[in-house]
């Protein structure tokens, strides 16, 4: 018998993205956390357009028997940013290379969005995203043969006008999922209007419905769209910064000087600045293409770049970043019934190797509660589960902390714990465990 020649087979590697596996190695949370997923990331994205928009953010967060729904006031979801995140081969994010105190960076979270619900039925999935007058229905199915996601996309008129509405279907056959979620779900919804004193936000878990007015709907912070210091950067962040700039002009056929890219940050933007820092590197006339070799990026150009524009502009002071501030914990701890003789806040900001930080306490003693209430968060975004779970040199916990204070899990206590930074440290994919130094 003639042996056999084998055939090399090739296999997508976008369906690796399809799998409960993969989704919860790229959101850094179990199946039973991704009711929390989607509110967190769909809220995050809601408050980072109504930010760049100068708009007071109001959002609403809906489940029903259709799924999850946030809803904002911003200026929409372009149509251009829907058919990137239908793009499985790459990351689609204005942040990831970025260092600033964002909500969110890992250009990922409306693809896993999008796959979640596909994943929970098994067979279909489906997400409404409405912007501008036009209702995109995306549908999620997978090719048997190529074994590739399989994306179709039907548009329709829609009455949303202003801002965006996601809908996140929800399977029949996850919904016990989306039910045993409902505590934690409606508590981290919250907890942004714990963190966000510009933000009105409404709840409404299967029509029981609650309204929180912002305590301060000018509420002055760092926005998305505000210029990051060079401050903030090591030259590994700078490097890999110019590198998605480079690849990004390549893959339109445009080509950005140098100047350009330095007018960009906070205080260089003005011709002055930007010629002392160009006549010290010598890049005057110089193309950021200029600054790559076959190597990659030259890091010896890189290193005197960052210390010249380091030079000529001045670090961001702590305060710049945004206070959430005592007023607005006072009303929240007042609203929910905590008796007012026990609240405390406090404050502690600095500024290590030139990037600022800010981390603000809330406490208060609330007789209605049944068990302890944390509200933790960084850059006024919540965590699914508490980051806090190294602190200080020796590595303590937020909850070892609390139970050598006997402020134990029945204790009817609420402890807010929000920390500001452009630049944090996390163990995980996920951003559920941040670093704290001492």
């Amino acid at each position: 018998m003639p042996d056999l020649e084998r055939t090399t087979l090739s296999t997508s590697r976008l369906l690796d993205f399809c799998s409960e596996k993969e989704l919860i190695a790229q959101t850094g949370h179990a199946i039973d956390d991704w009711p929390l997923v989607v509110v967190k990331e769909l809220v995050d994205n809601g408050l980072d357009a109504c930010e760049e928009a100068n708009v007071a953010p109001e959002i609403s967060v809906r489940a029903d028997g259709t799924g999850i729904t946030v809803i904002d006031n911003g200026p929409g979801i372009p149509g251009d940013t829907i058919n990137g995140v239908l793009d499985f081969s790459v990351r689609v994010s204005s942040r990831e290379a970025y260092v600033a105190p964002d909500r969110g960076a890992q250009g990922n979270a409306l693809k896993t969005i999008v796959a979640m619900p596909y994943v929970l039925d098994g067979h279909r999935g489906r997400v409404d995203i409405s912007a501008g007058g036009v209702r995109h229905n995306i549908d999620f199915t997978v090719d048997p043969i190529r074994q590739e996601p399989k994306v179709e996309i039907g548009q329709y008129q829609s009455d949303v006008k202003t801002g965006s509405a996601i809908t996140v279907e929800w399977p029949d056959l996850a919904c016990s999922i989306l039910a045993d979620a409902k505590g934690r779900f409606l508590q981290i919804a919250d907890d942004y209007a714990w963190i966000n004193p510009h933000l009105t936000l409404t709840l409404d878990w299967f029509g029981e419905r609650r309204r929180t007015e912002a305590t301060d709907t000018a509420w002055p912070s760092w926005r998305p769209s505000d210029p990051t210091s060079a401050h903030w950067y090591t030259e590994q962040h700078l490097e890999r910064l110019i590198a998605g700039y480079v690849a990004h002009d390549q893959d339109r056929g445009e080509t950005r000087t140098v100047r350009a890219f330095v007018s960009e940050f906070r205080g260089l933007s003005g011709s002055a600045k930007q010629k002392v820092v160009l006549d010290a590197t010598g890049l005057a006339r110089a193309n950021l293409t200029d600054l790559c070799n076959s190597a990659g990026v030259d890091g010896d150009i890189v290193s005197r770049l960052l210390k010249a524009m380091q030079a000529n502009s001045k670090p961001v002071k702590p305060k710049q970043l945004g206070v959430i501030g005592k007023d607005h914990f006072r009303c929240r701890f007042e609203a929910v019934g905590c008796e007012m003789e026990s609240f405390n806040y406090r404050k502690v900001e600095d500024t290590t190797d030139g990037v600022p930080w800010i981390v603000e306490t809330a406490f208060g003693w609330c007789p209605e509660l049944k068990t302890r209430r944390l509200v933790t968060g960084v850059n006024w975004s919540p965590g699914i589960v508490n980051p806090f779970r190294q602190l200080g040199r020796f590595g303590e916990s937020l909850d070892s902390v609390l139970a050598e204070k006997r402020a134990s899990q029945n204790e009817p206590i609420i402890l807010v714990l929000h920390m500001s930074c452009p630049r944090v440290e996390y163990t995980d994919r996920g951003k559920s465990s941040v670093v704290v130094r001492s």
